[in-house]
């Protein structure tokens, strides 16, 4: 995982907020074409310099093109600037920077902070989202009264990638985890909201050190069962790891971390961004589009590698549950095998999900037919769920 980097606190900000995060993009947008621009028609005038009799000529219309360009460029990004300074104020006006998203407007803060969700914490923009606990569909109070209705077995959902605490819901047909659990377990839920744009290794210890105030401020709380999804997995994991390092006793309490579709030793789609973002800088024509590859988030960049640094030892003395998805079915046989191994769950491959090599108390359940998201509210997944907590020593 990355190392952690210094970053300020996020203000409280008053005013426009998609507006801003618009006029940014823009502009680096905007700067990003004229850059091409000037790298193909440099090309181009240098070739026709080298003519015989054209040399003049063509210095004389490269230079004219180059100060009309700049100047077409200039008012591009000034006229879009302007246009979107109106529209922030008119965000400012219309619009309370403090309120909770919800619905479409959650999914897509999600989506931007997973995308650009450290640019954002940088810049003090009140997008990025902040790490905290939700249940039953508002904000929970790490304090005794706002802890109040948690039981003695509470199990923590981790959301993936650009997700929310709404991706565990369950659809038509499908297995709601948590509503599940409570009935035949009677535990508790909780799910994490995250920035996850950010570094693995910030998420982690901010995991960490929310997880120690949980159960500081909730003395009832006896057991913990960690459940991530894909990325959230990691986050999971990594938050163990910094309590085993610190000496936390929330540790303690921790009976089981379950990982559905985590790629502990990376995900293949960003292995093959971070090749592009490097095949598109060798070019002069093409190094602003690498340029724009590159601005992904840590978030996203470290799943490149995901715990590979760790492989062949638990990260900590916390049972370790993986759930290993692949898009085959049994029923395809020789190519239903063939197909789970090259593409696993469609976004990790079987080997990632399933950590192999990894050492200690450590499980795997591999299901046939189930794509990367399905593993959210799968009847299958589900079932082993509670089969692993019923089985398991208390903690």
């Amino acid at each position: 995982m990355a190392e952690r980097r210094k970053r300020p606190a996020p203000p409280a900000v008053a005013g426009a907020l998609y507006a801003s995060v618009l006029k940014t993009g823009f502009q680096a947008t905007t700067t990003r074409v004229q850059e091409m621009h000037h790298a193909i028609a440099d090309k181009t005038f240098d070739a026709l310099q080298q003519l015989p009799g054209l040399s003049g000529p063509a210095r004389l219309v490269h230079g004219a093109h180059d100060a009309i360009t700049h100047g077409v460029y200039a008012a591009v990004r000034q006229g879009g600037a302007a246009a979107l300074t109106l529209a922030g104020v008119a965000e400012r006006l219309t619009v309370d920077p403090s309120r909770q998203p919800v619905g479409k407007e959650l999914a897509l803060r999600s989506a931007l902070n997973a995308t650009v969700g450290d640019a954002l914490l940088d810049a003090g923009s009140g997008l990025a989202i902040q790490m905290g606990f939700h249940a039953e569909g508002a904000p929970l109070l790490l304090t005794r009264n706002g802890l109040a209705n948690l039981g003695e077995r509470v199990c923590v959902f981790v959301h993936g990638l650009g997700c929310d605490e709404h991706s565990w819901s369950a659809s038509a047909g499908r297995a709601d985890y948590a509503a599940l659990l409570a009935v035949d377990l009677g535990m508790s839920a909780i799910y994490l909201r995250y920035n996850s744009g950010l570094p693995l290794a910030d998420n982690a210890r901010q995991f960490a050190a929310l997880l120690q105030r949980l159960t500081k401020a909730a003395p009832r709380l006896r057991e913990l069962v960690l459940i991530g999804h894909s990325m959230g997995g990691l986050v999971a994991r990594g938050a163990c790891e910094c309590a085993s390092a610190d000496g936390s006793a929330w540790l303690d309490r921790v009976r089981m971390v379950i990982c559905l579709g985590t790629p502990h030793q990376g995900a293949p789609l960003e292995k093959i961004g971070r090749w592009v973002s490097k095949a598109l800088a060798v070019s002069d024509v093409t190094r602003p589009l690498g340029r724009i590859a590159n601005s992904r988030s840590q978030g996203i960049k470290d799943l490149r590698d995901g715990l590979q640094d760790r492989v062949g030892r638990p990260l900590s003395r916390v049972p370790l549950r993986f759930v290993v998805g692949h898009l085959g079915d049994a029923s395809d046989g020789v190519l239903g095998s063939a197909i789970g191994t090259l593409l696993g769950d469609g976004l990790v491959r079987s080997g990632s999900a399933s950590d192999d090599g990894l050492s200690g108390d450590v499980r795997r359940v591999e299901l046939a037919g189930l794509g990367h998201m399905a593993l959210l509210n799968e009847p299958r997944v589900y079932a082993v769920i509670r089969d692993w907590l019923r089985d398991a020593p208390r903690a």
